[in-house]
């Protein structure tokens, strides 16, 4: 059975479990067959781990050194290459940390525009970092007392990504820091944003006095008792594994998505947000693991909040109390008591 040929082994023995059936009925000859055939296998692959086993030591290969990465440089004025010009001269450097025109309105103006956040902004969110150690791989020297590179720039690269949608390739020529380090540092910056950022700015009201803040806009707009708006919001999921593409792609997007339920007020201001969720969820689905909106449904928050509305009973417009806050949303939500939308009666 071991000196069979190729083609004599491949055409005569099932390769799998259901070469096995003959006209739907279990030939036990083709399956003594094909296990002989994977203990020859076996066999054979035995026998080469004992061919290729030797006594000679393994071969050690030189460990490669490692080079500095020039990414910025210049020359002299004989034309020859000098050394690499380090990141605290480049151009962001220069522009928003060295020399920042705080004085120029349209300095700060772009500064807005540019990285999405006001240049105070960023200057206490760089002063938060080094005070809290959020990043504490890029605040320490290494081995060899070369310092990392400036926290300042890091940042500033992960927003302009964000906000600009710009590539780790087009931040390394602005900041002089390879792009692999502006993603190995993207990636911590994100996991600091979701979780201490997040506790940090999304504050979600709980009673009486934290929902006064957020009410104003409705009640001047005639609708007392409504506090937010509620929404799924899409984020594209890229190089998302082909085995979750049908969960994650929805019928309103082509491409594969993560969604999350979020409530804000008309002040741009985040009450509540759910973690990601599959992007083919509907917003029936996604609104059940919104502990936010599924509290005040409850009665367990917000219950001490009293507001009054205008119905008509026996002909008459009577003033009726209720307690709790309601919401704006679309049509794909539940009928609750707390989640209106405008096209419902």
């Amino acid at each position: 059975m071991l000196f069979q040929t190729a083609s004599y082994a491949l055409w005569n023995h099932p390769t799998s479990l259901l070469d096995c059936y003959t006209n739907g009925r279990f030939d036990s000859t083709k399956w003594l067959k094909q296990k002989q055939r994977r203990h020859d296998d076996e066999y054979i692959n035995v026998l080469d781990l004992q061919n290729n086993n030797s006594n000679d030591p393994p071969t050690q290969h030189e460990r490669k050194k490692r080079q500095k990465h020039i990414i910025l440089a210049r020359r002299s004025e004989d034309g020859e290459l000098e050394e690499a010009i380090p990141p605290k001269e480049s151009m962001w450097y220069n522009l928003y940390i060295a020399c920042p025109q705080v004085q120029d309105a349209r300095f700060l103006k772009k500064f807005r525009r540019r990285f999405r956040l006001p240049y105070n902004s960023f200057l206490e969110f760089v002063e938060d970092a080094k005070e809290n150690e959020w990043f504490p791989r890029w605040q320490s020297k290494d081995c060899t007392g070369c310092e990392s590179s400036p926290l300042e720039l890091l940042i500033l690269g992960a927003f302009r990504y964000l906000g600009r949608g710009f590539t780790f390739d087009d931040i390394e020529e602005a900041t002089g820091i390879s792009e692999e380090v502006h993603q190995v540092f993207f990636h911590k910056f994100i996991l600091v944003g979701s979780t201490i950022l997040f506790d940090k700015y999304v504050i979600t009201p709980t009673d009486k006095d934290d929902i006064l803040a957020h009410i104003h806009e409705f009640v001047a707009a005639g609708m007392p008792g409504a506090c937010a708006s509620s929404d799924a919001t899409h984020v594209i999921h890229e190089n998302c594994a082909w085995r979750l593409r049908r969960n994650h792609k929805g019928f309103k997007s082509k491409y594969c998505t993560r969604t999350y339920n979020m409530t804000v007020n008309h002040r741009r201001r985040i009450l509540g947000c759910t973690c990601g969720h599959p992007g083919s969820w509907n917003d029936k689905t996604l609104v059940l693991f919104d502990t936010f909106i599924r509290d005040i449904k409850r009665g367990d928050i917000l219950n001490d909040h009293i507001f009054e509305l205008f119905e008509m009973k026996n002909g008459e417009v009577v003033r009726v109390k209720y307690r709790g806050v309601w919401m704006l949303v679309d049509n794909g939500y539940h009928a609750w008591a707390n989640t209106f939308d405008g096209q419902s009666g």
